[in-house]
């Protein structure tokens, strides 16, 4: 029996007793009994004054919770926000969880407070579309068109901050929700070594507001740098606590610059030029070739995790950047993106490594599940799809603060302290790094059939792991070739007959009986690749003001996104992305 990968976290054992969600373990309530919604805006939202910050232009603000439970205060956060704020304006939601909480206790609750409270209900339903896996670690959700960002931590809280500390050069939080369980039932988020972290990761005047008026969580909190108050509280609970930092305490917010180049307009370009110019940054995209060149033209690009087998970071790397890709989806790119269940059928080679993949990852939670097809064993990824990136690609570099530059490149970049922050981004990026990491080139072709297809055949689930076969309204999308070192030149018929042996396959898996079709369209494209499978992303350590996202072969879709949003989390000093260990797999100076 193979065992679950080692980040894997035990979920939250939640009893519901008399409709309330309580945890055995800690022997305490997630919310009031009297009213958890009325308790949780009142402490928490009222409590930091929220309505009137939103109100007056709150630019990029940030929260920071201990205890995300069920999600409920993200989700009054983000309805205060959306009903507030001014457009233009950006919330990021800081929590920290060491049990998940079940998909299916989320849901239960969605459905239970759905008929008073209509929008929360939603938003709850939203944070289980893209419910990230119970890996230890940092995962990044979207929400809202990217205006609401949740950075959650799953782990010990003391573990988290620690991390954000290691990479923080300034103050980020402008208000502190603490929600763990009560003092007495879970020490550990109350404990004075971990109040004194809280300073150093706030701004000049963060607020603080939490349910508990212990002694001891004042006098920590004192210690700490808070001065606290003890106010009325809500029905069933006579007093809470608010705080703001003292004056002296707290960091600035760190100095993002006004401007970045980014080099290369494929899709790892498109990523990062977005995620800059939604916090507000001019960027200039710098590609001879135009938008959505090489891989990134392609019209039919499935995204899906390929998780190896190991006990090493690679794992759960791709399975965080799969929550976060399908979240930044449909955040962004709705009407370029098809969602569609993939199943990833075993490689002929390593039949039963497949299975052993998925006792691996079966614990971590219901976003990937087993499945049957033709005999085989198959991985079930229900929130997968298939987009089309050249569309994808334009799109993103619609924005007006993003502009295209047809400039051709310079050479290798030079350090310079006064020099502009840069970000060299897919196949282009090797011409300009200071030292060439050893990139690959592998060229892909796809093959595009028309031909009669049943009514229901755009709901068929994709078939990968043999090639991949994807059904369209008017015929089918087959592939891909990999071709060492070979170029993007005119479509191969050898590779068309590989390509069209694998649909024939992969058809009768499905039972999809088909006539034969005629070939209407190719695509062929170049992937880079990377000689240990992982992208260089990241800072450019010997040069301070470049950063890499290039080697993401033929999984663009699922690590570009995450790559961009780690990127403009390092340039504008927000909260991690990825924790230390991931974040040094990815290093691009690695090699």
């Amino acid at each position: 029996m193979t065992a679950a990968h080692p980040r894997t976290l035990t979920p939250a054992a939640v009893v519901w007793d008399d409709g309330v969600p309580t945890a055995p373990e800690y022997g305490d309530v997630y919310f009031s009994r009297h009213d958890g919604v009325t308790e949780s805006a009142t402490v928490f939202i009222t409590g930091n004054d929220l309505p009137a910050r939103f109100r007056d232009g709150c630019g990029a603000l940030c929260i920071a919770e201990l205890g995300f439970g069920t999600g409920l205060n993200f989700a009054l956060a983000r309805q205060t926000f959306l009903d507030h704020a001014r457009p233009g304006d950006r919330l990021t939601f800081v929590s920290f969880e060491r049990h998940p909480l079940p998909v299916a206790d989320r849901s239960r609750l969605a459905g239970q407070i759905a008929p008073t409270h209509p929008a929360l209900a939603g938003m709850l339903d939203d944070l289980n579309a893209c419910a990230p896996p119970a890996l230890m670690g940092w995962h990044r959700l979207q929400f809202d068109g990217g205006r609401v960002q949740l950075a959650l931590y799953y782990g010990s809280a003391e573990a988290g901050l620690d991390d954000w500390l290691a990479t923080l050069p300034g103050g980020v939080v402008d208000a502190w929700f603490l929600d763990g369980f009560a003092p007495k039932r879970n020490e550990s988020l109350w404990a004075p070594s971990l109040f004194a972290k809280l300073p150093r990761l706030s701004r000049p005047g963060a607020t603080l507001a939490t349910f508990s008026v212990a002694a001891a969580v004042r006098q920590g909190l004192e210690q700490a740098g808070f001065e606290v108050t003890r106010v009325d509280g809500p029905p069933g609970k006579r007093q809470v606590l608010r705080g703001r930092l003292q004056p002296g305490l707290g960091r600035a917010a760190l100095d993002r610059p006004a401007q970045v180049r980014v080099i290369g307009a494929g899709l790892a370009g498109a990523c990062c030029a977005a995620a800059l110019a939604s916090r507000g940054i001019e960027v200039e995209v710098q590609d001879p070739l135009g938008a959505g060149a090489a891989a990134a033209a392609n019209p039919w690009a499935v995204m899906h995790p390929r998780l190896p087998l190991d006990d090493g970071p690679r794992g759960p790397l791709f399975a965080t950047a799969f929550a976060g890709s399908r979240s930044w989806l449909a955040a962004h790119a709705a009407d370029c993106w098809q969602p569609r269940t993939v199943l990833q059928l075993p490689e002929l080679r390593r039949p039963g490594r497949l299975k052993d993949v998925l006792q691996r990852y079966l614990p971590s939670g219901p976003w990937l599940a087993a499945d049957q097809l033709g005999g085989l064993t198959a991985i079930r990824f229900d929130g997968a799809g298939w987009a089309d990136l050249g569309r994808l690609v334009r799109r993103l570099l619609e924005h007006p603060l993003i502009t295209l530059s047809p400039q051709g490149f310079e050479g290798p970049l030079q350090a310079s302290a006064q020099g502009p922050v840069v970000v060299a981004a897919g196949v282009h990026s090797a011409e300009v790094l200071p030292s060439r990491p050893p990139l690959g080139r592998m060229r892909g072709q796809l093959t595009r059939t028309r031909q009669s297809m049943a009514p229901d055949a755009v709901t068929w689930p994709i078939v990968t792991g043999r090639g991949h076969a994807l059904a369209l309204a008017d015929g089918w999308v087959c592939g891909a070739s990999y071709v060492r070192d070979g170029d993007a030149e005119a479509a191969s018929a050898g590779e068309r007959a590989e390509n069209l042996g694998r649909l024939k396959h992969l058809q009768d898996l499905l039972a999809a009986t088909q006539d034969a079709g005629e070939v209407c369209a190719e695509f062929v494209g170049l992937r880079c690749t990377v000689p240990d499978r992982v992208p260089l992303l990241g800072p450019w350590r010997e040069m301070p003001g470049l950063y890499v996202s290039t080697g993401h072969a033929s999984a663009g879709l699922l690590t570009c996104p995450l790559a961009a949003e780690l990127i403009a989390a390092a340039i504008c000093g927000e909260a991690p992305v990825l924790d230390a260990e991931l974040r040094a797999l990815l290093r691009p100076d690695r090699f």
